[in-house]
C-alpha cells in the first residue's frame, strides 16, 4: 500500500429487514447518532481525525438504505473531490445508487440549479461567471479606458472597487448608498 493511502474494510451483512450495513458495529456513539437521525438537519462539529468524512459516507448509505432516493439527497463540500470520494466510497458500502446523488462543491451545484431553474427568476441560461480575478481585470480594463489608472489621480484601485461592487450587491444597496454608508472602510483600501 502506497504511504499516505489509508484501508478501507467494511463489513457488510444483513442486520435486520433491509439494512446491509452493521451500522451499530461500524460506527462509534455519536457517528451513528449523526448516521441514524434521517430527519431534518444535522450539525457535526468534531476535529481533525474524528471520523467527520466517514460518517457522512455512512450517513447517504444509511439514507438510500431506508428508502430516500438518491434523487433527493443533496452533497455539498468545499472540493469536487471530496464529493466524488464520498459518493464513491459510499457505493462501495452499499450499491451504485450513491453515484446518482446530486454532489459538488457549493459553488458547482450553485451554478447547476441555476442553470436549470434560472429562467424562473429572469436568468438566462447561457449566463457567465466572472471569478474575483477576472471581475478586477475587468474593472482594470474599465479604468484603463476612462482614464482613471493614472497614479496622477486618486481613484480607488481595481481590488477596492470589485469589493465596492461585490458588497453593494451582496446587501442589495445602491453603490452611492453603500459608500455613504461604508466611506471609512472604503477609503483605507484606496
Amino acid at each position: 500500500m502506497k504511504s499516505g493511502m489509508m484501508k478501507y474494510t467494511i463489513k457488510k451483512r444483513e442486520t435486520g429487514p433491509h439494512f446491509l450495513i452493521d451500522y451499530d458495529g461500524e460506527l462509534n456513539a455519536s457517528q451513528l447518532e449523526v448516521v441514524k437521525t434521517l430527519e431534518g438537519p444535522v450539525l457535526v462539529v468534531a476535529g481533525a481525525g474524528s471520523g467527520k468524512t466517514r460518517t457522512l459516507i455512512y450517513r447517504l448509505a444509511r439514507l438510500i438504505e431506508s428508502g430516500v432516493s438518491p434523487a433527493n439527497i443533496l452533497l455539498l463540500t468545499f472540493t469536487r473531490r471530496a464529493a466524488q470520494e464520498m459518493m464513491r466510497r459510499a457505493s462501495a458500502l452499499i450499491d451504485d445508487r450513491c453515484e446518482r446523488i446530486t454532489g459538488g462543491t457549493f459553488h458547482s451545484v450553485a451554478n447547476l440549479i441555476l442553470r436549470q431553474w434560472g429562467s424562473r427568476i429572469g436568468l438566462e441560461p447561457a449566463f457567465t461567471i466572472l471569478d474575483r480575478s477576472d471581475c478586477e481585470e475587468v474593472v482594470q480594463l474599465l479604468r484603463q479606458t476612462l482614464g482613471l489608472a493614472d497614479k496622477k489621480r486618486r481613484f480607488p484601485r481595481k481590488a477596492t472597487l470589485v469589493s465596492m461592487f461585490s458588497a453593494a450587491r451582496n446587501r442589495d444597496l445602491p453603490l452611492e448608498e453603500l459608500v455613504e454608508r461604508e466611506y471609512d472602510q472604503f477609503s483605507h483600501e484606496m
